[in-house]
């Protein structure tokens, strides 16, 4: 049987950010949430917190060093995004975002090679004009992809047969946060706080919300109390940044085998305040 089309060559980029491997795509699919260490390459820092005065410039740097007996290729680029209600970042087109901080990031080099034992610095230069969209957070990904080699396809030039090109390679991202000092920052709220159970499993919902206009890096944690016993229990703490006028929804699994009773849960958000903390409570039954 001949085959009627030509099947154009793929590539698959495999992008290490940390713990999660996903591709940086166009099409909106999610972005992970760190970057540290891939195939003997290290990226620092994995993040940027600033605060730059509109009119003001800083100058940064990220450490790029390889620990393997290879070299790598690499290529710098950026990433603007939005963030879903589960944390995970959504990339936009160039352009496409408001917050989008891309646009006065100037990275060099952007192209380089990174010999065996070698480490880089590259020089992060952040330029915030003064102007009207520059009073207002902005964020962005500096990503920093290998460049791989094309091998053969290897088809043996066989009619019925088709070949298929996978490069396997790996990238960093390293997010790159700005809120202007007017921002406010204190802005979070609990939209909703409360317990349900589905398929045999025990859940305190969270969502939180940032009515501000600043970038806020908080943690939260819940607090169960038996009402009869007084005996406590602390779920775990999550750490996160939420954007402005963005949710984001978190559950907390109660502890297997909780013994029956009646239950006052205390969930706290702390979002670095010296003189102020959000809560919420809620009232269950574990039967």
């Amino acid at each position: 049987m001949k085959i009627a089309f030509l099947l154009l060559l793929i590539f698959i980029t495999i992008i290490s950010f940390g713990q999660d491997s996903d591709s940086i795509q166009r099409n909106r699919q999610a972005i992970p949430d760190s970057a540290f260490e891939d195939m003997g390459v290290a990226v620092s820092p994995a993040s940027m917190h600033l605060s730059i005065k509109p009119g003001s410039s800083v100058v940064k740097e990220i450490k790029v060093n390889n620990v393997t007996k290879k070299s790598y290729n690499f290529n710098v680029g950026y990433c603007d995004f939005e963030m879903g209600r589960n944390g995970k970042p959504l990339s936009l087109k160039t352009g496409e975002g408001k917050y989008g901080l891309s646009k006065w990031i100037n990275v060099s080099p952007s192209y380089f090679t990174l010999k065996p034992g070698e480490e880089i610095k590259l020089k992060v230069v952040i330029e915030i004009p003064e102007q009207e969209d520059a009073y207002r957070a902005a964020w962005t990904i500096i990503t920093i992809d290998q460049i791989a080699d094309r091998p053969a396809l290897g088809a043996e030039n066989k009619s019925d047969r088709v070949a298929f090109g996978v490069i396997p390679s790996f990238g960093f991202g390293v997010y790159i946060y700005q809120n202007p000092p007017n921002v406010k920052i204190n802005n979070v709220v609990i939209e909703k706080f409360n317990f349900h159970e589905k398929e045999g499993k025990r859940k305190i919902e969270m969502t939180v919300n940032n009515t501000g206009d600043g970038i806020s890096y908080c943690s939260s944690y819940v607090e169960l109390t038996n009402t009869k016993t007084g005996i406590q229990n602390k779920l775990q703490v999550k750490k996160f940044t939420i954007l402005p006028q963005y949710f984001r929804d978190f559950f907390y699994d109660l502890p297997a085998g909780l013994p029956s009773g009646n239950y006052t849960a205390v969930g706290v958000v702390d979002f670095g305040s010296s003189e102020e903390i959000v809560a919420a409570q809620a009232e269950f039954v574990v039967p």
